[in-house]
């Protein structure tokens, strides 16, 4: 579901971008660039499969102590494995057929997210829905009622908070307690009988 959505999104301010920059003359340096970086899996005599980096991912993101009950150590443990990945087995993968190849440059994408996730996690100092953290266990409206925005500055990948429209927030005069009932995110609200 985020990836649809995220996908979605992307797409739309995608084509709105596209549609406003006009006809562009392309770089035929820049096209041999891209079209090398593109069949490069295929090129390399030696180097790490597509499916076995997935695999590594999958161990490394899917214990339940960094998807659901995330700590900051456990957090930085987790993109030091992505961030390693990232640099060193990303660029040697290889694809053996244009299966693999599609595969390797998904797996490029499937780093990149989990870096952002992961990364968006560290920045996220408390806890709110599906995003719980042990050393935040509560949701702090005062500071995080926001949207997490990320963006690449210069090569760098940056994080700011984009509040909340007005209209969506609870209202602050109501005690935590009542506004946020249920002791955990996503625990459904036991009533009195």
């Amino acid at each position: 579901a985020y990836c649809a959505v995220s996908g979605a999104r992307a797409g739309v301010n995608a084509a709105k971008y596209a549609a406003g920059i006009g006809e562009r003359e392309l770089d035929s340096a820049e096209v041999e660039r891209l079209t090398r970086e593109l069949w490069a899996p295929k090129a390399r005599k030696g180097g790490f499969t597509p499916e076995w980096t997935l695999q590594v991912i999958q161990n490394t993101m899917t214990p339940y102590w960094v998807l659901l009950y995330k700590r900051e150590d456990r957090l930085k443990a987790a993109l030091n494995t992505i961030e390693f990945l990232r640099d060193h087995i990303v660029p040697q993968l290889i694809a053996y057929d244009n299966h693999d190849l599609r595969l390797a440059h998904e797996i490029r994408n499937i780093v990149l997210n989990m870096e952002m996730k992961l990364k968006s996690s560290l920045f996220r100092q408390e806890s709110r829905w599906t995003h719980y953290r042990e050393d935040y266990p509560l949701r702090d409206d005062a500071n995080w009622l926001c949207w997490t925005k990320i963006r690449d500055v210069d090569g760098v990948m940056t994080f700011t908070k984009v509040p909340v429209p007005e209209e969506w927030r609870p209202d602050p005069s109501i005690p935590y307690a009542k506004r946020y009932p249920c002791e955990f995110p996503n625990e459904p609200e036991i009533l009195p009988e």
